[in-house]
């Protein structure tokens, strides 16, 4: 006759349904795995907390007035975090710290008074025009955040990767849901939901963390080959083109994935970046002259003949006071009685529209040095990031090499924030062992 051993002690004798003498030893205590990962994920305040703030860091809501509330507190968020900013500066080793500061001074204290003497603002209307510079602070305060909520490089891409399926989840819902009555050209009611003749109607969706996503996608696929990896960024580039039909941004995309699967070859890495050099070099005088056919004029409706208007008289301006080249202009706000269209002559004049001329009128061809030395640096601490031999540090990267190639048509000044969190984000990653020592 055998003799059945005691229960461990801290065990609880459970009857098996339908039995008297039969037992089963469960600890007490003891949760399923899938139910301990969510009371985990429940109670990790800091997850939570990275999720709010992270699209508050990469300006997702910059120019989305269709959301009021996030609107305004996007446009206040580089203000309401600069106590942590300053913390950073005097905390934290940045690597990206004094170009950082010396671009911020230059930006913020000596561009408006530029504008004062140049433009005729007033000393507040001067002040009011660097609120898109105030961004530029974000890659102190992201990394702030980022040292102490201890975020980890799993968190950080984990939270980076679900906001890119949330984007193009909302990017498919709005489209099915939204009305076409909602649609509008432009106007202050939507930054979101737009219509022209040329493209129909539209969705500006903010695409960081899209644009990300399917860049992680083609990273991802040439670390580990996955047949849905490419199936996964083929269907987002389809929703890119059916509703977001945003020519730039997706052209660039198109060429950093490119970019991107020949940066993740090895042994014939060299050679293809070095073939695709020389076919950039050859295609550009037949896009050029392409661009300027008058059946892509015709295409593009007015707006290549209003940005050809817009440089002329940028050009004219500039070269009316030659100094006004080396110091820029400054820039007069919106909301002023005197639109920089009426200063310059011309009923249609945004600097936006203009690329790295626009930066050059504004902040002289010293702020355009100052702009691309910071972008340098972006691109050298994302590129540390990135050898690593992971998917997310990797898209980082691609990321900032995205906001570069298209800076001479959306301007870097746009949305600064953007490349600034990705610093940010490449100094999570190497502070928590990421890159350096990995082959990208």
């Amino acid at each position: 006759m055998s003799v059945q051993s005691p229960a461990p002690r801290g065990t609880v004798l459970k009857p098996y349904r339908g039995g008297v003498l039969k037992t089963s030893l469960t600890p007490e205590g003891t949760a399923s795995p899938a139910t301990a990962w969510l009371r985990g994920l429940v109670s990790d305040w800091r997850f939570w907390a990275l999720v709010g703030v992270l699209p508050l860091f990469a300006q997702s809501f910059q120019y989305v007035v269709d959301v009021a509330p996030v609107y305004a507190l996007t446009k206040a968020w580089p203000i309401l975090t600069l106590p942590l900013a300053f913390w950073a500066c005097m905390r934290l080793a940045l690597p990206y710290r004094v170009i950082l500061l010396v671009t911020i001074a230059w930006m913020m204290g000596v561009t408006p008074l530029i504008g004062v003497f140049e433009l005729g603002d007033t000393i507040a209307a001067a002040l009011a025009t660097t609120a898109k510079i105030w961004s530029l602070a974000i890659a102190l305060s992201a990394a702030a955040v980022f040292v102490l909520l201890k975020v980890d490089s799993k968190t950080l891409s984990r939270v980076t990767l679900g906001w890119g399926v949330i984007t193009f989840t909302a990017l498919v819902a709005l489209w099915l849901v939204v009305p076409h009555r909602v649609y509008d050209d432009g106007a202050n009611s939507t930054k979101l939901f737009l219509y022209d003749e040329q493209r129909g109607y539209r969705i500006y969706m903010p695409m960081f963390f899209g644009s990300i996503l399917v860049f992680a996608l083609n990273r991802s696929f040439w670390i580990k080959p996955k047949v849905w990896k490419p199936v996964a960024m083929l269907i987002c580039f389809v929703l890119l083109v059916m509703i977001y039909k945003q020519r730039t941004a997706i052209g660039g995309m198109v060429f950093v994935v490119i970019l991107g699967a020949l940066f993740s070859l090895r042994r014939w890495r060299a050679p293809a970046l070095a073939a695709l050099a020389v076919a950039v070099m050859l295609g550009v005088p037949a896009v050029w002259a392409y661009a300027h056919s008058s059946s892509v004029q015709k295409s593009l409706g007015g707006s290549l003949t209003t940005r050809q208007a817009e440089i002329t008289k940028a050009i004219e301006f500039l070269n009316a006071q030659p100094h006004r080249w080396i110091f820029g202009s400054g820039s007069a706000t919106r909301v002023g009685d005197v639109s920089l269209g009426d200063i310059v002559g011309t009923r249609v004049f945004f600097l936006a529209d203009l690329g790295w001329l626009g930066v050059t009128f504004e902040y002289g061809l010293i702020g355009v040095g100052l702009l691309l030395l910071l972008h340098w640096a972006a691109l050298k601490i994302t590129w540390r990031a990135a050898r690593a031999p992971a998917a997310v540090p990797r898209a980082v990267f691609d990321y900032v090499v995205y906001i570069v190639l298209v800076s001479p048509i959306l301007p870097v000044t746009f949305a600064p924030g953007e490349a600034m969190t990705c610093m940010a984000m490449a100094f999570c990653f190497l502070r928590n062992g990421e890159g350096e020592s990995g082959d990208s």
